[in-house]
């Protein structure tokens, strides 16, 4: 008898040994689903997780989670692991998905596989029904601000005025102070002096000789100075201020007064060489220095002999 039956006891066997490592295997190897809530306004997040705890960390898990979920927009999704205090190895999927869909939509199971070394699993997560909702439409009837009313605090900026004005009357008062100061001295008339024009004109020429005309500032001084005198003589003789007038005003008042063209060419010479000077930044030689003041010299004897034959 016992010779009859040993392949079918072998077999028997050999069932029960498979059975055993198939539940001890399912056993080392748990997984869990947890989803914070299963009712949502439109637009709030769900956080979905999956996790499974392993023997060790030789295990393969692939959660073959899609891109898109019917009614459902995923935000984001991270995969993690860690060891607990027992020294089993945790994987975890995180899912985190919203919907803009009101009614009541599944979050459909997920497939994960689990492959350790020639083995391979495959297990279901459980489909989840989630309702997503409006907020309650508020039947009280009562009228409701927007927002809460918020205290607001006032910087009193009198002080700040006050101040200002005090600013204000100083200043006032300083410009008035100036004014009153300025007014008490008076200024000598551009006319008045105890010589002539021309002996004005003449001795400040003779000043101006002095000149060292191998510095380039004192040649731009000198030149100021000599179209500085000729309008000056020339004011004196209109009397009239020709102080602002420009080269070619003075020229043209030389003209309609009938001056001879030597005399206003001789000038004119002079006067747009220092023109040059001054605006062109033109540093002329000693010698081309001397010789306008030369012409500066001829053009005012010219014109105080014409000016004494007319009287």
């Amino acid at each position: 008898m016992i010779s009859m039956n040993c392949p079918k006891y072998f077999f028997n066997l050999t069932l029960l040994v498979c059975l055993w490592s198939g539940m001890n295997t399912a056993k080392a190897q748990s997984v869990s689903t947890s989803i914070d809530r299963k009712s949502i306004l439109i637009g709030e997040q769900i956080n979905y997780e999956i996790k499974f705890t392993l023997p060790a960390a030789g295990y393969q898990v692939d959660f073959n989670i899609p891109d898109s979920i019917p009614h459902f927009d995923m935000l984001s999704k991270a995969k993690s692991d860690s060891t607990d205090a027992k020294g089993n190895y945790l994987v975890m999927q995180r899912i985190c998905f919203t919907s803009f869909d009101s009614g009541q939509w599944p979050v459909p199971a997920f497939a994960v596989n689990l492959r350790n070394g020639s083995a391979s699993y495959t297990l279901n997560t459980d489909a989840i029904m989630i309702n997503v909702g409006y907020m309650p439409a508020d039947s009280s009837g009562q009228l409701r601000d927007i927002k809460p009313v918020m205290d607001v605090f006032v910087i009193d900026n009198t002080w700040i005025y006050i101040a200002i004005g005090a600013v204000i009357f100083i200043i006032l008062l300083l410009l008035l102070y100036r004014y009153f100061k300025n007014r008490k001295k008076k200024e000598k008339p551009l006319f008045e002096s105890k010589l002539t024009a021309y002996e004005e004109a003449v001795g400040a020429l003779k000043e101006l000789q002095a000149t060292n005309l191998y510095d380039p500032t004192a040649v731009k001084l000198y030149h100021s100075r000599l179209s500085e005198i000729v309008k000056k003589y020339y004011s004196r003789k209109e009397q009239r201020n020709l102080l602002n007038k420009t080269t070619s005003e003075i020229l043209l008042r030389l003209k309609e007064h009938d001056a001879d063209a030597v005399t206003i060419s001789s000038l004119a010479e002079a006067m747009r060489t220092g023109d040059a000077v001054k605006f062109a930044k033109y540093i002329p030689s000693a010698a081309e220095s001397e010789q306008s003041l030369q012409q500066v010299r001829s053009s005012i004897d010219t014109i105080e002999k014409q000016q004494t034959i007319k009287t």
